[in-house]
């Protein structure tokens, strides 16, 4: 299936915009912390403020909502891509990055929270 670029799409789930206050973290070191951007039920892209460590490929990411009290911990993901953002149009000084993330195997609990935090916590 072609995308309006014309490139070919090769991933597997659609992908859907978080919510602001859809936050994910990096674990083990916690130091990557930031607003997810997108979300499905293959992987997720998150934006964090830049710490200059290196990204581990094979991590585990925690998911959760400041709105409330939704909390999913020790999701076994790949690192996809980190790249750093452009930050032009920012206020900030400090440098954004972005990590894509491809989920590992998750139990089935683990697939029923990810599928209510899908259906809860994004734009359709």
């Amino acid at each position: 299936m072609k995308n309006k670029e014309g490139l070919i799409e090769r991933r597997k789930h659609k992908r859907f915009q978080a919510k602001a206050g859809a936050l994910a973290v990096a674990r083990p070191d916690y130091n990557k912390l930031g607003q997810i951007k997108n979300i499905s039920e293959g992987g997720l892209a998150f934006e964090f403020m830049e710490d200059g460590k290196q990204t581990k490929e094979s991590l585990e990411v925690e998911i959760f909502s400041t709105v409330d009290d939704f909390y999913m911990k020790k999701l076994p993901v790949r690192a996809v891509l980190d790249c750093e953002l452009d930050n032009t149009v920012s206020l900030n000084p400090t440098p954004m990055r972005q990590l894509s993330m491809k989920f590992g195997k998750l139990n089935h609990p683990q697939k029923l929270l990810l599928s209510f935090f899908i259906q809860k916590y994004t734009c359709k």
